[in-house]
């Protein structure tokens, strides 16, 4: 009888355990940008970081966060002015980090 008590309580903490524990995680599905700024060029010595976001999974549109001192502001990819400043991002961290290399 204490055998049989035993493997219920066994076989009930299992089946808990396994409905919370060893699941993966659900993947966070959605935009992170809801509004994209549309005004004037912003100069790139005003951003501190750019973050550009694939489209995939998560949101079917490609996705540019630029980190400026004030905060955080989503670009719109299909601005020709975003795109330049992505080059020149790119060129920038590129440069710094050959020249760290000679340093």
């Amino acid at each position: 009888m204490k055998f049989c008590v035993a493997s219920l309580t066994f076989l009930i903490c299992t089946t808990l355990l396994s409905t919370t524990e060893g699941r993966p995680l659900r993947p966070h599905l959605r935009c992170s940008c809801a509004e994209k700024y549309e005004g004037k060029p912003i100069p790139s010595h005003k951003i501190l970081a750019l973050k550009v976001i694939p489209a995939g999974v998560q949101c079917k549109y490609v996705e540019i966060i630029a980190t400026m001192k004030k905060g955080v502001t989503c670009l719109n990819p299909k601005e020709k002015w975003v795109n330049t400043l992505k080059e020149e991002m790119i060129k920038k961290n590129i440069n710094q980090g050959i020249s760290q290399l000679f340093d």
